[in-house]
C-alpha cells in the first residue's frame, strides 16, 4: 500500500519541474497523513473489531480516495467513495467527518447536522467535530445547541482560553448576559484582568442597566494600569454615568496631569463641560484642543459636525464657528482644506479681500482641490481682479480640463483687458463643456453675445443671444444688453423696446436697465417718455455714469432744453469716464452730434 522512498528519492522528486511529478508528490504526502489519522480513527472505531482485514482496507481504500477527489475539486466523486466507506462502516467518524464538510459546502446543512451529530457520538473527544459541529448550529440559528457544544468543550478543556471566550460569545448571541458575565469570570481567574475583558463586562453591565457594576470593572482595569491615560478616560465617562461628575473631572485632570500634550482630554473636557450645560468653559477647551496640531485635523471636523450641523456651522452670525475656524487655519497654516474653511467664513462675512488672500494661500499648498480654485476665481472675479483672473483660470483650465466654469471667468477677464480673440476662444470651448446646466449655458451664450458686439460681429452676437434667450427667456440681462446694442445700431427698436421693457418689468430697480429702456425710446423718437425713464435711472445711480449723462443731455436737447443739455454733457465730461467719441464736439458746438 505505501511506497518506500528514502530522503533522497524524495529530494529527487521534488526538484522536477514538470506538473504531474509535483501533483504525484501532493497526493502522496497527503495520502500519507490521511492514513496515519484514519489508522488513529480505526483503532478506536467499535465495529473495527467487527470488521475484516479486508473490510478494513476497501474502507480505508475509499476514504483516502474520497480525500484524493476532494483535493482535486471532483466533489462529486469524493461524495461517492466517502459513501462507500459509510457502506462498509456506518460508524466510520472520519469520513462522516468529510461528508459532513462537502454537504456544508453544498447548503445542505441540516443533513451535514445528522452527519456530525453522529460522528460525533462516536469520537466525542475529538474536539475538531464539536467545533464543526458548533458551526453548523450557528448556520442553522440553532444558538441553544451552540451553548451546549461550547460548554461541553469547555468542561472538558478548562484551561483552553479560545473555548471560554467562544462560550461567552454564544451566551451573548443568545441573550444570556449574566451565563456570559459568568464566562468572563471564569476567564479573569485564568488570566487575570485585562482591557478586553473588562470593557467586555463593563458592556455587559450596561446592557443590563448596571451601571456601578460597570464602573467597578473599569475601576479594577484602571487599579492595574493606574497611568494608562484612555483607561482613565473610560473611567470619566463611567463616574458621569453614575452621576458622579465630581469625580469624572478630577478624573480628566488627572489625564490632562499624566498627558498635557493629550489633544483628545481637551475634546473629552469640552464635552463635559457643554452636557453640564456650561457652554463657555466647553468652547474655551474645544479652542485648547483645536490649537493642538496633533490633533489631526480630519478629527477636528468630526468633532465640529457633533457641535454644529451644516447650517448652523456655516452661519454668518455663529462667532464661535469663526473663531474655530480660524484657530484651524492658524494651527494647520500648510492644509489646504483648514485653509478653505476660513476662507469661505471669511467671504460669508463679507471680508472678501481677506477671503481672497487665504484660498490664494490654499492652492500654494494643494493643486489638487477643484472646489478651492472653483471659489478663489468667484472671489477674484467679484473683487474685479482681471490679471489675477486671467491667471487663475487659466491654471485652472489646465489642471482641470473638463470643468466649464474656469473657461468662462477666462472669457470674462480676456473681455476686461480687450482680448476679445482669446475670449472667443475660452468661451466657445467651455460651452461644449457644459453638462445638464441650463444657466450655465445660457450664460456661456450671453457672454459670447457681448464679446461678439465688442468684435463688430452682429451677426453672431446677434445669434447668441438669441440661443440664450431661447434657453432662459426671462434673463434680464441678457434683455438688456441685446437691446441696448440693437439701440446702437438702429436696428430693429421695436424688439429692442419690448426686452428692454421686459427687463425692466423683471427687475424695476436697476439703474441701467432703467438707462436701456430710456435709450431706446429716445432712438424711436418717444422723446419724453424717454426723458422720464433716464431721469429715473440718473436718481436711481450711486455714482455717476458718464454714458447716462450724456444721454440725459441728448434727450434734453431734442426736447428744446439747450441749457440743461448742455449741463449735463458737461457733467458727462466732468466724471473722467468714457463716453461719446462726440462729446468734446456738443460741448464746443452747443449741438447734437450722433
Amino acid at each position: 500500500m505505501f511506497l518506500n522512498l528514502d530522503r533522497n528519492d524524495l529530494n529527487v522528486m521534488m526538484i522536477k519541474k514538470h506538473t504531474g511529478y509535483l501533483l504525484v508528490i501532493i497526493l502522496f504526502v497527503t495520502g500519507l497523513l490521511l492514513s496515519a489519522n484514519v489508522c488513529a480513527q480505526n483503532k478506536n472505531s467499535k465495529k473495527d473489531k467487527e470488521l475484516s482485514e479486508q473490510q478494513i482496507r476497501k474502507r480505508t481504500n475509499f476514504f483516502m480516495e474520497g480525500n484524493k477527489q476532494r483535493i482535486l475539486d471532483n466533489i462529486d466523486k469524493a461524495e461517492e467513495y466517502y459513501k462507500k466507506a459509510l457502506e462498509i462502516d456506518p460508524d466510520h467518524d472520519a469520513s462522516l467527518y468529510e461528508l459532513a464538510r462537502i454537504y456544508m459546502w453544498q447548503d445542505r446543512a441540516d443533513d451535514a447536522i445528522l452527519l456530525m451529530n453522529k460522528a460525533v457520538a462516536v469520537n466525542p473527544e475529538n474536539v475538531w467535530y464539536k467545533l464543526f459541529q458548533a458551526e453548523l448550529y450557528k448556520r442553522t440559528m440553532q444558538f441553544d445547541k451552540v451553548v451546549e457544544t461550547y460548554e461541553s468543550l469547555v468542561e472538558a478543556h478548562p484551561e483552553n482560553i479560545d473555548y471560554q471566550y467562544d462560550l461567552a460569545l454564544s451566551y451573548i448571541i443568545n441573550g444570556d448576559y449574566k451565563k456570559a458575565l459568568e464566562a468572563y469570570d471564569h476567564l479573569e481567574e485564568l488570566i487575570g484582568v485585562n482591557e478586553e475583558l473588562s470593557l467586555k463586562k463593563q458592556k455587559l453591565y450596561l446592557s443590563l442597566n448596571k451601571p456601578k457594576k460597570a464602573l467597578d470593572e473599569i475601576e479594577k482595569l484602571v487599579a492595574k494600569n493606574p497611568n494608562n491615560t484612555r483607561y482613565l478616560e473610560i473611567l470619566a465617562e463611567s463616574f458621569i454615568n453614575v452621576g458622579k461628575d465630581d469625580k469624572a473631572l478630577e478624573t480628566y485632570r488627572k489625564i490632562a496631569q499624566l498627558d498635557p500634550d493629550n489633544p483628545y482630554i481637551r475634546i473629552s473636557l469640552s464635552d463635559f463641560y457643554r452636557k453640564k450645560g456650561e457652554d463657555q468653559k466647553a468652547f474655551e477647551e474645544l479652542k485648547l484642543g483645536f490649537a493642538n496640531p496633533n490633533l489631526e485635523l480630519k478629527t477636528k471636523l468630526q468633532i465640529l459636525l457633533s457641535y454644529y450641523s451644516i447650517n448652523q456651522f456655516y452661519d454668518d452670525n455663529n462667532e464661535q464657528a469663526f473663531e474655530l475656524a480660524k484657530i484651524l487655519a492658524e494651527t494647520h497654516p500648510e492644509n489646504a482644506n483648514a485653509l478653505a474653511i476660513y476662507g469661505d467664513l471669511l467671504y460669508r462675512k463679507g471680508k472678501t479681500e481677506e477671503a481672497y488672500e487665504v484660498f490664494s494661500r490654499a492652492i500654494e499648498h494643494d493643486q489638487s482641490n477643484y472646489g478651492i480654485y472653483e471659489q478663489l476665481l468667484f472671489i477674484q472675479n467679484e473683487l474685479s481682479k482681471t490679471d489675477e483672473l486671467e491667471k487663475t483660470s487659466s491654471e485652472t483650465m489646465e489642471l482641470f480640463p473638463m470643468q466649464p466654469l474656469p473657461y468662462l471667468f477666462n472669457g470674462f477677464a480676456n473681455t476686461r483687458k480687450k482680448n476679445y480673440d482669446k475670449a472667443v476662444k475660452s468661451l466657445e470651448a467651455g460651452s461644449k463643456l457644459v453638462v445638464d446646466n441650463d444657466k450655465l449655458l445660457a450664460q456661456f451664450y450671453s457672454s459670447l453675445g457681448d464679446v461678439y458686439h465688442e468684435l463688430k460681429n452682429d451677426e453672431e452676437s446677434d445669434a447668441y443671444y438669441e440661443k440664450a434667450l431661447a434657453i432662459i427667456p426671462n434673463d434680464p440681462f441678457v434683455l438688456n444688453n441685446y437691446a441696448y446694442y440693437l439701440s446702437l445700431r438702429n436696428e430693429n427698436l421695436e424688439k429692442a423696446g419690448k426686452m428692454a421693457r421686459k427687463a425692466n418689468d423683471l427687475d424695476p430697480e436697476n439703474p441701467s436697465f432703467q438707462d436701456t429702456y430710456g435709450w431706446v425710446l429716445y432712438k424711436l423718437g418717444m422723446y419724453e417718455q424717454a426723458e422720464k425713464w433716464i431721469k429715473k435711472a440718473l436718481d436711481n445711480e450711486e455714482k455717476d455714469s458718464a454714458v447716462l449723462l450724456e444721454h440725459y443731455g441728448d434727450v434734453l436737447f431734442r426736447l428744446g432744453r439747450t441749457d440743461e443739455a448742455l449741463q449735463y454733457w458737461q457733467k458727462a465730461k466732468d466724471t473722467g469716464e468714457k463716453a461719446s467719441d462726440f462729446l468734446d464736439q456738443k460741448i464746443r458746438d452747443h449741438q447734437l452730434y450722433e
